[in-house]
């Protein structure tokens, strides 16, 4: 502790409080159980797939699957149901790759598709001595 010790009196004081609160038994399971809980795998997981999966692929998937879950319970063949997975899969790869294209890009025009740790990045070269053009 920073500072001059307790004196005698504060330090009796401090005791009577301390010796009040370990009384309170729901105060006390309550301080005893707070603390860091443990991280939750599956939570965790959704997270990054969050972080790392568009809106717009997200969206993609919903609207083509259900288009072609439509058409496939209207007219169940084999081929059609064929044709329908490779509709889908093309699309949602599509998708994938146009928004791995305008994050790579950076998206320019302000579309959200800027990876934060690529902008630190950035900013970080942007302040070293040789970047930076001798005016």
């Amino acid at each position: 502790m920073d500072g001059p010790a307790l004196s005698g009196w504060e330090r009796r004081l401090l005791d009577e409080i301390e010796s009040d609160l370990r009384q309170d038994t729901r105060l006390d399971r309550k301080l005893s159980t707070m603390g860091a809980k443990p991280p939750n795998r599956v939570l965790g997981a959704l997270r990054a797939a969050g972080r790392r999966i568009s809106v717009g692929v997200l969206l993609t998937v919903l609207v083509m699957t259900s288009i072609c879950l439509g058409i496939g319970v209207r007219t169940p063949t084999t081929a059609v149901l064929i044709a329908l997975g490779v509709v889908w899969a093309a699309s949602v790869a599509g998708a994938v790759a146009a928004t791995e294209l305008l994050r790579r890009r950076g998206g320019s025009r302000g579309s959200g598709f800027a990876d934060p740790a690529r902008e630190e990045r950035h900013e970080r070269r942007e302040r070293r001595p040789w970047d930076r053009p001798d005016a």
